[in-house]
């Protein structure tokens, strides 16, 4: 399927990154939100990246003022007749989804793919709000849309392949890296994410000391701790994130009590200025705490729940070890990916590790299955020459 022009629901943040997004690659954009003031704020934004973009030379003022140009908005849904695909970008919340869907159903041309940007929602469920479920499906943007290259598509139960197919092909179009991942809560990403951000806040409930928890992430190598990433993202998208998490996998994903707290004390971080930092506080960990005892066994807790979702969702083949390596790469600032990384660690010691925690902490440390059966038949890892690699 050719696609031409595209529809946007929604003009938020992640709306305003999309919608630049398409019209630097001169697609024409046609954007709805519930407001006029939100459709010229969705617009401004997307100005303000293609200035930036000016700046450092990736556009001339003449070519980002045509492409700017490309976006068009309103409160009514103008030009959505004539899109190919419609990207909706609303608050997580199934009633707005019904209502955005529903509407799309009805205004949209009958060959045009509906895609939802939810980040743990039911692609299947969204599909039964129109008459078209074979052309709906996930596409999973991550944040910043404009700058990140992870595009995650997620098919619901009825989603035609030719959808998949288009969608994936578009993206390529667009300069991103689709990655196909099989619908469950939270779909890849987030999910590993999900658990990792749970174990944080735990940590925090225990240790009560914020750098030390994030040192104990960068210190692994990633780009930030989860705690500042927090603040960054917003604890109250996270909190719905990880509840949806907790009601498809149980105890697994039980929410710490902090988080609750924290929605209810409206400590939701910087986009309020009130969150585990305090505001316009940029993470720096003082020099004492950076050589501090309790540092490696707070990485491992971080690594090991990382690792072991990685390795649970290869077993449910939500995707291929590749695909699962690099779109914790992308999509997190992994340095390695949790099925490379796990192999490299040794399985044994993986697997040792989750045991001992599970008893001091409970069951969120359940070693996967797949993990125990291998380590059992002495797939190690890279030490033993055979490992996860193994698994098709």
């Amino acid at each position: 399927m050719n696609i031409k022009q595209v529809g946007l629901v929604g003009g938020g943040v992640m709306g305003a990154g999309i919608a630049q997004t398409f019209s630097s690659f001169d697609y024409p954009v046609y954007l709805k939100d519930v407001s006029d003031e939100l459709v010229r704020k969705c617009i401004g934004q997307a100005e303000k990246i293609y200035l930036s973009a000016v700046k450092k030379g990736k556009f001339t003022e003449e070519q980002a003022k045509r492409k700017l140009s490309l976006i068009k908005g309103g409160t009514g849904g103008e030009g959505f007749d004539q899109v190919d695909l419609v990207i909706e970008a609303v608050p997580e919340k199934i009633p707005i989804k019904k209502e955005v869907f529903t509407f799309l159903d009805r205004i949209c041309k009958p060959g045009a793919i509906l895609a939802t940007n939810t980040s743990s929602l039911s692609i299947s469920l969204i599909g039964t709000f129109t008459s078209r479920s074979d052309r709906v499906i996930g596409m999973h943007w991550f944040n910043p849309p404009h700058v990140m290259k992870l595009i995650e598509i997620v098919s619901g139960i009825e989603t035609s392949h030719e959808v998949v197919d288009s969608v994936i092909d578009f993206c390529g179009r667009l300069g991103k890296i689709p990655v196909q991942v099989k619908e469950c809560a939270g779909f890849l990403v987030n999910r590993i994410l999900g658990i990792y951000m749970n174990e944080a806040l735990f940590m925090l409930e225990e240790e009560g000391t914020p750098a030390l928890i994030d040192q104990a992430a960068i210190n692994l190598g990633m780009p930030m701790g989860p705690l500042m990433l927090g603040d960054m993202v917003g604890w109250d998208v996270i909190y719905h994130s990880n509840r949806t998490l907790h009601e498809e996998y149980g105890t697994r994903f039980a929410l710490p009590k902090l988080f609750s707290k924290m929605i209810e004390e409206g400590k939701l971080g910087q986009k309020v200025k009130n969150g585990i930092y305090p505001a316009g506080q940029d993470f720096t960990c003082p020099e004492h705490l950076k050589s501090d005892a309790r540092l490696q066994v707070l990485s491992n807790r971080l690594l090991f729940v990382m690792l072991n979702e990685g390795i649970r969702c290869l077993e449910e083949k939500v995707a291929s070890a590749n695909n699962i390596d690099r779109a914790l790469q992308l999509g997190a600032g992994m340095p390695r990916g949790p099925i490379a990384w796990a192999d490299e660690s040794g399985l044994d010691i993986l697997f040792q590790g989750l045991e001992q925690f599970k008893a001091m902490y409970g069951e969120r440390f359940w070693p996967s299955p797949l993990l125990r059966r291998l380590v059992q038949a002495g797939y190690l890892g890279n030490k033993s020459g055979k490992g996860l690699s193994i698994i098709t």
